[in-house]
Parts: structure tokens; sequence; C-alpha cells
């Protein structure tokens, strides 16, 4: 009983305003005619009009649009039959004097006789006409909008969807590449391997912990991406040409978890810091987010390169679904050194 109210509250409310101002404009028509509201008759005229437009609108066309197309024409062309018969059935017979002329109407103010009978002829044809062509249109109306908002429902689902996706794909993405800085270290017997597993599984913890749907503090994030870089710095210790960069009031935003870390994670895979220097820019001002990321590499073998652009790709999307004309991403590829510059309006 509650579900039907709040339907018939929230959904349908319009036509009940549409209802009062038609009653409304005809009482004063009526009045300024005939000088009387014609109360009684109006209220018989519309409650018939009611019952009429609702009948057609909850029973016969929903019942038929369920039908196929050749019945939906057999039926619509057999209610109209029907209507004209009886309409011609109940039609009154033609006055046998000529109506009044404008000379001789009443002037306003002075009250006509005038019957408040409304015979069938009037159901069938004056008041029936106006609540059947009435409430089809508002019936197709709300179809109309009621097939709207299940599209915008069903993209939304296949949005979520395929978000979701993409927030699984990402993270034996990352993973695989950390367990293979571990990997390096564990080769070399560095007696920092302890260490960076102990960092790597804060990363993990902050991975998993992440994979809700929700929005990050962008502090976090960033903190996230620092420790990542700690593990990196261990890991090249005999390179100081890697060169980052942070400011901002990252606390007073929030961003999708592990979207900036793609791009940090692909620069240090492929990064040939014998080549050059790898920099990490990370500005943030008045709720604009720059991210700058350039790194020098040597050339990528097929396998290593289709697994970077899966990761890149997977961001793409990403910031399409969840920030769409809020970002400008440039990527630059020269051969030997790569760039990427993200610019991301937070709220």
């Amino acid at each position: 009983m509650t579900a039907l109210f709040k339907q018939i509250k929230t959904t349908y409310i319009y036509h009940w305003i549409i209802w009062i101002i038609l009653i409304f404009f005809k009482l004063i028509m009526d009045y300024s005619v005939f000088g009387n509201l014609l109360f009684l008759m109006n209220i018989k005229l519309f409650i018939i009009a009611i019952i009429l437009f609702y009948i057609n609108y909850y029973l016969v066309l929903p019942f038929i649009i369920r039908q196929s197309p050749r019945k939906i024409i057999i039926i619509t062309v057999s209610l109209i039959a029907v209507y004209v018969a009886l309409m011609i059935f109940f039609m009154p017979p033609m006055p046998k004097h000529m109506p009044m002329s404008p000379n001789d109407f009443p002037k306003k103010g002075k009250m006509i006789p005038f019957q408040n009978g409304i015979s069938l002829y009037d159901i069938f044809f004056r008041i029936g006409i106006f609540s059947i062509v009435f409430s089809t249109l508002l019936f197709f109306l709300d179809k109309w909008v009621e097939n709207g908002k299940k599209i915008k429902a069903l993209e939304f689902e296949r949005q979520s969807s395929e978000l979701k996706i993409l927030r699984e794909q990402i993270n034996p993405h990352f993973f695989f590449n950390a367990l293979n800085s571990i990997y390096s270290l564990s080769i070399i017997k560095s007696p920092d391997t302890p260490r960076v597993i102990l960092i790597l599984s804060d990363i993990m913890r902050y991975v998993l912990n992440n994979k809700n749907g929700y929005k990050n503090n962008l502090n976090d994030e960033i903190s996230n991406i620092k420790k990542y870089i700690e593990i990196q710095s261990i890991r090249f210790n005999k390179f100081n040409n890697m060169n980052y960069e942070f400011y901002g009031n990252f606390e007073y935003y929030e961003i999708e978890p592990l979207l900036l870390l793609t791009f940090v994670e692909n620069a240090f895979k492929y990064a040939d810091l014998k080549k050059g220097p790898l920099n990490l820019k990370i500005y943030m001002e008045n709720g604009l987010l720059d991210f700058r990321i350039t790194n020098f590499y040597e050339k990528k073998h097929s396998e290593e390169s289709n697994d970077s652009k899966l990761g890149i790709e997977n961001t793409k999307m990403k910031l399409n679904l969840l920030y769409p004309g809020k970002y400008q991403l440039d990527i630059d590829d020269n051969g030997s050194e790569y760039s990427v510059n993200l610019k991301l309006q937070l709220n």
C-alpha cells in the first residue's frame, strides 16, 4: 500500500495537476460564458472523464501493447468501429430551429437555461474522445520516460560491471610488477629485501582494501605511491637520477584508487636510468590535479609492450567512466623517452 502511494505521489502526480488545471479552466470558461460555474454538471463531466481516462490508461492500452503487431491493428480498428457505431447510435436528432445568433446570445451575467444531465452521446463522443486521446498521449509519454529510465539504469549497470572488471584487472598487473622488483633484489641477495617485502605488504593491504568501488582520499593515494617509489628506489639504489615533486593540499580531495599508480609502475618497469632520469611531479591546486611523469627506456619486447598497453588502456577506460569531460590525458612516445601528463578536475 505504501509502495502504491509512493508511485502515485512521485510518478503520476502530474496527472492530478493536469486534471486540476483542466477543471479550473473549464469552470472559469463556463462562468465567463454563462455567468455560472455549472459546478454540478462539471463535476459529473470530470468524474466520467477521469473514469474513462484510467480505464483506457490502465486496462485498454496495456492490453493492446502486449499483443502482436497484427493483433494490435485488428483490435485498434475494431475499437474504432465500435466507437463510431455507438456514437452514431446515440447521436441526438438535429434541432428543427436554427442555432442562436450572436445578437440573440445573452449578455454576461444573465443565466441561460442549461441542462445539467449528461447524455450517452456526451459520454461516447464529447467526453469519451477527449479522455481517450488525452490518456493515450500521456500513456505513451509515461512509457517513453519509463523506458528512458530503464535505459539509463541498464547503462549504469553496464558501466558498473565494466568498471568492476577493470578494477579486478589492475590488481594482478600491479602485484606482478612489484614481485619482479623483489625478485631482482633477492637475486643479488640485497639486505633490503625484508624491508621491501614489508613495504609491499602495506601496499597490498591498501590495494585489497580499496576494491569496494569507493573513491579514496588523495593523500592516502599519494602515500601509497611514495611507498611504491621507495621500493623502486631501493631496487635502483645505484642511480641517483630519480626526481619527485609533490605539492598541494591532497587531503581535501578524493580520487579513484590506484588510478595514478598505473602510470608510475609503468614508468619504473621500463625505465632505463642509464639513458636519462625518471621525473615525477604531482601538483594539486584549486581542485585541478596535474600529474606528470617521464622516463627513458630501451626498446620493449612485444609481450611487455602489450602488457603495458593493457594497463594504460584500462586506466583510460576508468577515466572515461568516472571522469567524463573532467580530464585531459596526453601521452607522448618519441622512441626513447615516454611521458604522461594527466590533468584531472577533482571535487
